[in-house]
């Protein structure tokens, strides 16, 4: 597909009808209409309209294709049994009450109220099937995935509002999934022009980290371009049979490190976390932290990403700009450790023979061969287990009794088990550090929030290879009153921490 970036899209030329999906993202009244959730929040509603009318073009053109087309909502049951009370909270924070009354008598973001329906320039067609979700990414608690899978999709084009929330949270979860996934820059938006043009620029990072971006021009001429005449291309034996296969034992492989793998000269941690609450001075506002309840969760400090001879110093990235965070975040685990807090380290990982790398993934961007999953590099093989490059940074080194968790996506919470054992442990609060911040470390945190968890993101103790996405990421946690969770420094953090 020509314009887009930054790759042709889809990255195998395989653009079909059959096989391809558009998704229309929470295109709702109470997002772009007067007197709803948006426009109660405070925020320019024209933002938010601004894409309907090339959606509407891009509609019309996938209707004439015969493509699937699809729409979500977002909404909660009348009584608000689906409704994450840090979620809650937040909406009355910022003056939209989740389920309470707007100035139309709507109320806000309940399914059945005039205010949860999709507006009527973008009205779903017969047969266009709407999903009802809870959350911002439209595959947590939904049937999405299931359907696409039946439907034989494996190119999702995504529209909507806002970038950098819900779109971008589906689109994250469609890539860790498998799917090959086309932000369409115009046909989106958000309520802060910065972190709509901040989200579309991370996509490309990485030779499309998540997928690529196009403007709707360019996607309604490859629809008149490619029509329905191009056969499926096969996948490649190295990277398994199908973007939708997940291997069933890739959550059973999850371990808690044994005490013969700690990190050298460290003490195991402290039996059992201290029951106390801290608060910790935050923005956009004070974090309450129950210590008994609460985990630290350390993502993907591994020496490909940190050293040099790894795969992001082979990428010409700037290996200081990661490195920087190390300080920090040792003096954040080492106050978790002492308050006896359980601690998690998560290392992006593949399985040797690559049962586990979806193809989209495998071949994404314009990457040689050379700096490929898999391939051989200066650490052994890249972001492959056991190998030295796939290990844990010693300034951060996992000890006895803390989680290893090995991820295949950029979510820590895709394919492993991570929920469950937080949920065995009773845990509420996540206390968020690692690398990158807004690759990995956002996705993680906007996964965790959707599942109901109070998350905090160090600030210091996390790093992007692009600073200014580093800035971007914190300003989106932060938005609303809080839409994805609370920032601090470490310094915050463990100051009341040491009340333990």
């Amino acid at each position: 597909m020509e314009g887009s970036a930054p790759y042709a899209w889809p990255f195998d030329g395989d653009l079909r009808p059959d096989n391809t999906a558009l998704i229309v993202i929470d295109m709702q009244v109470d997002f772009c209409g007067k007197g709803g959730y948006v426009d109660l929040m405070g925020y320019d509603i024209a933002l938010t309209r601004a894409p309907i009318e090339p959606i509407k073009r891009v509609l019309a053109a996938c209707r004439a294709g015969g493509f699937t087309v699809m729409h979500t909502r977002e909404g909660h049951r009348r009584d608000l049994s689906d409704l994450p009370a840090n979620k809650h909270w937040r909406s009355k924070q910022i003056g939209a009450a989740i389920g309470e009354a707007g100035p139309s008598g709507s109320r806000l973001l309940l399914r059945g109220e005039p205010g949860w329906e999709i507006i009527e320039e973008l009205a779903p067609a017969e047969g266009e099937v709407v999903i009802d979700k809870p959350g911002k990414g439209s595959f947590c608690a939904t049937d999405l995935d299931l359907i696409l899978r039946c439907r034989g999709i494996r190119n999702i084009i995504l529209a909507g509002v806002t970038t950098d929330v819900c779109v971008h949270t589906t689109m994250r979860e469609a890539n860790d999934k498998g799917y090959e996934c086309l932000l369409l820059t115009d046909c989106t938006a958000a309520t802060d022009p910065a972190n709509h043009a901040a989200a579309i620029s991370m996509v490309q990072k990485q030779g499309g980290v998540f997928g690529a971006v196009a403007d709707s021009a360019a996607l309604i001429k490859a629809l008149v371009k490619f029509g329905s005449s191009k056969g499926s291309s096969p996948l490649d034996a190295s990277v398994g049979a199908s973007a939708a296969a997940v291997p069933a034992n890739i959550a059973a492989q999850q371990n808690e490190l044994e005490p013969s793998a700690a990190g050298a000269g460290a003490a195991d941690v402290p039996a059992s976390p201290v029951d106390v609450t801290v608060v910790v001075p935050a923005q956009p506002c004070e974090y309450t932290l129950p210590v008994g309840k609460a985990a630290l969760v350390m993502i993907d400090f591994q020496k490909d990403f940190l050293c040099e001879g790894g795969f992001g110093a082979a990428l010409g990235n700037d290996l200081s700009q990661l490195q920087s965070c190390l300080a920090p975040a040792a003096r954040l685990l080492a106050a978790c450790r002492a308050a006896g807090m359980p601690v998690v380290h998560t290392m992006e990982a593949h399985q040797p023979d690559l049962s586990d790398l979806h193809p989209a993934k495998a071949r994404r961007g314009n990457l040689p061969d050379s700096l490929r999953i898999g391939a051989a590099g200066a650490m052994g093989r890249i972001l492959i287990r056991g190998e030295p490059g796939n290990g844990i940074v010693d300034e951060v080194a996992p000890v006895g009794g803390e989680k290893l968790l090995y991820k295949p996506g950029k979510g820590a919470f895709y394919a492993t088990d991570l929920e469950d054992w937080l949920h065995s442990k009773g845990i509420t609060h996540l206390l968020v550090a690692g690398v990158t911040t807004e690759v990995c470390v956002q996705t993680t945190m906007r996964e965790a929030n959707d599942r109901g968890f109070e998350c905090l993101l160090v600030s210091d103790a996390t790093g992007s290879y692009f600073p200014a996405f580093k800035e971007m990421v914190l300003q989106m946690v932060t938005a609303q009153g809080g839409i994805v969770g609370w920032t601090a420094d470490a310094a915050a953090v463990a100051a009341a921490l040491s009340s333990c």
